[in-house]
Parts: C-alpha cells; structure tokens; sequence
C-alpha cells in the first residue's frame, strides 16, 4: 500500500482547505455496499471472495478497457478514475469522472462487455464485486438483481443530469454546475459540505465539458474573483454554493445517482 501512503501525503502538503484531506470512504457510504447483504448468508468460504478483493490501482493505469468482456462491478474505495475512449481523429473523449463509493463497469450488466476504459486520475484503491461466482447466492440471487436494477436506474438518471450538465450554453453555466454537482457527489458519500478534492486536471475538465483549457482557467479565476470559490491546488471550497446555482440554475439531485 505504498504507493497510497505516498499520494496522501502529497494531498496534505501546501494549500489550506478544510475538510477535503478525506480520501477514503466508508463501506456504509458506498454503493457497493447495498449489494453486500445478499451475501451475509453465504459460506463462510465463500463469503470473503465476494467481500474483500480489494485493489490498489497506479495513477494512470486502466481499470478495464472498452469491449473488454465484463467480470465484475468495481467501487472506487480511494483515488479517483475517469471513464474515456479514443475516438478516431478526434483523439481522447472524456465521457464522466468517479470518486470514492461510486462504482464503475455497471453498464456493462446489460451487455456483457465494457463499453468504455476507466484509468485511475491519482494512486487509487477498488473494491471487485466478481460475478463468476454469483450462483453461490442461491435464493438471494433474484433479490440481488433487483437491486441491480434499482441502481442501473439510479445511474441512468444520474448520466441524463451529466448530459444536461454539459449541454448547457456558457462556461459559467457548465463549470459552476461541474463543481456544484461534484459537491453534492463528494456529500452524498460522507464527505462533508461544500469542501472537496479536485482529482481531475483542468485540461480533462475541458475535454468533458467541451471547452477549451483557456475558457476553463479563466472562468474559474472569475469565480475566484467573485469570490464564490476558493481554490488552493486540488482543494476547492464553495464560498457561496446559492450564488452559484443561480448562476448555473442547477438544481440539487434528490435521488442516490453517481
């Protein structure tokens, strides 16, 4: 676990935000683990193969790739992971971020296959849900995919809203929404108020919501400015989230989505 170790102290050196030095999250936080007690009744056995593999995965390393043949739903434990593909002439397209109690590969259910590569944005740490083995279940197994269901629902609301997000006409409206609802996402897994980490890079920024690099440094130097923001390397603080939903007329998710 060295390489984790390494990456938390980086993140607490220099820049002085409070509240955004949490990193991990936990198990009851995350969205794994409304699957875990489908499990609670299995063999002993077999109960630690479902619950506890866990990986550390390198910044920069892929997680899965695109028509990979799907194995199992990934939980970000810690770190961050950024779903892209490569499109022909047109180079990298980013199409969403994950931080700590989302989960990735849950798409591919549906299909057999993932439809897109997660690399890891920082030295990160996942949880696998295997599904080889899921016949270990037994009468559990019907309850189990409903929950699936539940949650594929959960996520496609939550991938219209990211549509909308990006689709929005000025940068002040998409950037002041991007940060708004990675606020809600970070809170919504017990990560405290307005205060969070920004693992990705401006220029991915850019690339997801369809601006230039320039476009998003300036804009976010005018809400540092207006001082609705301040923002010390990767630490944000939202000085004042009601301003900035005006702005953005963005309004809060009220259902479990991300």
């Amino acid at each position: 676990m060295r390489i984790m170790e390494q990456e938390k102290q980086k993140t607490t050196d220099g820049g002085n935000v409070e509240g955004v030095d949490q990193t991990e999250v936990a198990c009851e936080s995350c969205k794994l683990f409304g699957f875990l007690r489908f499990f609670e009744g299995i063999g002993v056995e077999s109960s630690p193969q479902f619950l506890s593999r866990q990986r550390v995965v390198a910044k920069g390393e892929r997680l899965f790739v695109s028509d990979q043949p799907f194995h199992g739903i990934y939980a970000v434990k810690e770190g961050s992971f950024k779903s892209h593909l490569n499109v022909d002439q047109q180079g990298e397209q980013i199409y969403g971020f994950y931080i700590p109690g989302e989960l990735l590969g849950l798409d591919a259910i549906r299909v057999g296959v993932y439809g897109y590569q997660a690399t890891a944005l920082e030295n990160s740490r996942v949880c696998l849900l295997p599904f080889e083995q899921l016949d270990a279940l037994g009468p559990n197994l019907a309850s189990f995919q409903e929950q699936v269901i539940r949650i594929l629902v959960d996520q496609l609301r939550h991938d219209q809203r990211q549509t909308l997000l990006v689709g929005r006409k000025s940068a002040e409206e998409r950037l002041g929404a991007f940060l708004l609802n990675l606020a809600e996402r970070y809170a919504r897994h017990g990560f405290g108020g307005d205060g969070f980490r920004l693992p990705m890079l401006q220029n991915d920024i850019a690339n997801y919501l369809g601006l230039s690099m320039e476009t998003v440094s300036r804009t976010l130097r005018a809400f540092r400015e207006q001082e609705l923001v301040n923002i010390q390397g990767r630490r944000v603080r939202l000085l004042n989230p009601t301003c900035l939903r005006s702005i953005t007329q963005y309004c809060a998710d009220a259902q479990p989505g991300g």
